[in-house]
């Protein structure tokens, strides 16, 4: 199915949120009767641990996809049991920098590298994570599990890359050592909360560049974007391999989801 670059049309929201503003009660709104079940907006971590394994797994196993981006929300509501605090017209995010960002991202990555179903051969024994930071003023870094079933089955992710030259060519040093090393079977690889959305997060002159190397060929196979339109929160959810999925919180309306086309 075709990517969206979702988070983007914050006016398509706008008119959800107009459409949804004149009915009285909203439950879901999906494509077609026969579209299937709506998945449900994660509420905590576990959730999104849960979420994103199951569609990781499938995009890797039944797909073939070796190489994937995926956001997980970084939403203070959900990482520290509190209120969510809006610090933007249109986003949801966190109020520190990636430095703050880093410290509640790498653990909830490390565990979901451990709830990655890669094979049901553990012969009981658990998978270890390893973690080595790359640029510590970026916050990212660069975490491997190591399988017991063998190292066919590790996955490497590197955490909150961004638009630097360095983070080109490690990801490029990366594909090369493990995950698309010439004469092997490819490896698990993934981008988690990259810093950039499009060509032009790169710029006139490094865009070309890293729309060959990245942006052609990492798909997003999970993603929560949150933000705040006229005030009301919308929350856009993606799980490989359905649509893109809409929930809007309105004063009036418990929730409401749209299924967007994937």
């Amino acid at each position: 199915p075709r990517e969206l670059n979702m988070p983007q049309p914050i006016a398509r929201v706008q008119l959800f949120l107009f459409a949804l503003s004149t009915a009285d009660h909203v439950s879901a709104f999906s494509s077609s009767p026969q579209s299937p079940p709506t998945p449900i907006l994660p509420k905590n971590p576990d959730d999104v641990i849960r979420q994103a394994a199951n569609s990781i797994s499938k995009a890797y196993i039944q797909d073939g996809m070796n190489l994937q981006t995926i956001r997980l929300p970084l939403s203070e509501s959900i990482y520290a049991d509190k209120e969510e605090g809006f610090v933007a017209d249109r986003a949801i995010g966190w109020q520190g920098g990636p430095q703050e960002t880093y410290r509640y991202l790498s653990p909830l990555v490390s565990n979901l590298l451990k709830n990655i179903r890669m094979t049901d051969n553990t012969g009981g024994l658990t998978v270890k994570v390893s973690e080595q930071v790359l640029l510590d003023f970026d916050g990212s870094a660069l975490q491997t599990s190591e399988h017991p079933a063998g190292p066919l089955y590790d996955i490497q992710a590197m955490l909150q890359p961004n638009t630097d030259g360095y983070y080109l060519k490690t990801i490029k040093a990366v594909e090369e050592q493990f995950s698309n090393t010439d004469g092997k079977s490819k490896r698990l690889f993934l981008l988690v909360n990259p810093a950039w959305r499009d060509k032009s997060s790169w710029g006139f002159f490094g865009g070309k560049k890293a729309q060959e190397l990245i942006l052609d060929r990492y798909t997003t196979t999970y993603a929560v974007d949150q933000f705040v339109v006229r005030g009301r929160k919308v929350s856009l959810l993606k799980c490989w391999s359905d649509d893109w999925v809409l929930f809007v919180e309105c004063n009036n309306l418990r929730r409401g989801s749209i299924r967007g086309e994937g």
